[in-house]
């Protein structure tokens, strides 16, 4: 991500957050009712050391909950039914703040985009480390519509992302297929990397200075990282595009 124009990012930035809810909005997680949410908050944690949904009981899920065993039938009809709620709401937190986190360091320095995307990516999967487990679990698991919630969720970020960078105009060489190609395997890298990050600390003692020093260091390299394969991304694509334009202009000659 090379450029950005200040004047149209200066002007863009009022009607996209308008339309973009704030980073720190909770609402995402507060309209749910209180059972609802609860069960959804007891699944991930069960979830979260590699366990799928389907190997889930509904009374296991209720008394880690909190709840009687019939409280789940009144907000979800299925444990499948449980998990996309469980994207959902994920996703409905995730996906604003990053674009807002974009366009806030577009108009503050475009080339800081790549980084304080990740660092803003990496911070909220561990914030919400057991939600990212369980996805982390689910998106090879046994569940096809919990594959699908999950792939779906990643494709409307990588999507945004794309669409990010267009109007930013952040990298105006490329044609959209290209972006959205690349934009994809950004996500899918960070997805797949935010299992490292938020699982830095899991062997180790967060009260023992050293260990903490030592994830601290590890989060710092897998974000610098992220930060080179984001850019060594986009510039290879730029480079294939040149490549292609100088070998189309040969073979007109011909």
């Amino acid at each position: 991500m090379l450029r950005g124009d200040s004047k149209l990012i200066t002007k863009a930035m009022t009607s996209v957050f308008e339309a973009v809810p704030n980073a720190g909005d909770t609402a995402a997680t507060q309209e749910l009712p209180a059972g609802k949410r609860k069960l959804i908050e007891a699944a991930l944690r069960l979830t979260a050391g590699g366990r799928g949904f389907a190997s889930l009981g509904l009374r296991e899920l209720a008394r880690e909950a909190g709840l009687n065993p019939n409280t789940f039938y009144r907000h979800f009809d299925t444990l499948d039914d449980l998990a996309r709620e469980a994207v959902d709401s994920v996703s409905r937190r995730l996906r604003p703040m990053l674009r807002r986190e974009r366009w806030l360091a577009a108009h503050d320095e475009p080339h800081s985009v790549p980084r304080r995307a990740c660092v803003a990516f990496f911070a909220f999967a561990l914030e919400n480390r057991e939600a990212f487990l369980s996805a982390l679990a689910e998106y090879h698991g046994t569940s096809p519509a919990l594959r699908e919630a999950v792939r779906a969720t990643l494709h409307a970020v990588s999507a945004e992302m794309a669409d990010d960078v267009v109007q930013l105009q952040l990298m105006p060489a490329l044609p959209r297929d290209v972006v959205d190609e690349v934009c994809t395997q950004i996500v899918l890298q960070l997805f797949h990397l935010s299992a490292e990050f938020v699982g830095a600390d899991a062997d180790a003692n967060e009260e023992d200075d050293d260990n903490a020093n030592a994830n601290v260091a590890r989060r710092d390299a897998l974000v610098s990282y992220a930060e080179r394969f984001v850019v060594r991304l986009f510039a290879g694509a730029m480079s294939l595009a040149r490549h292609e334009e100088v070998q189309a202009a040969v073979s007109k000659r011909a």
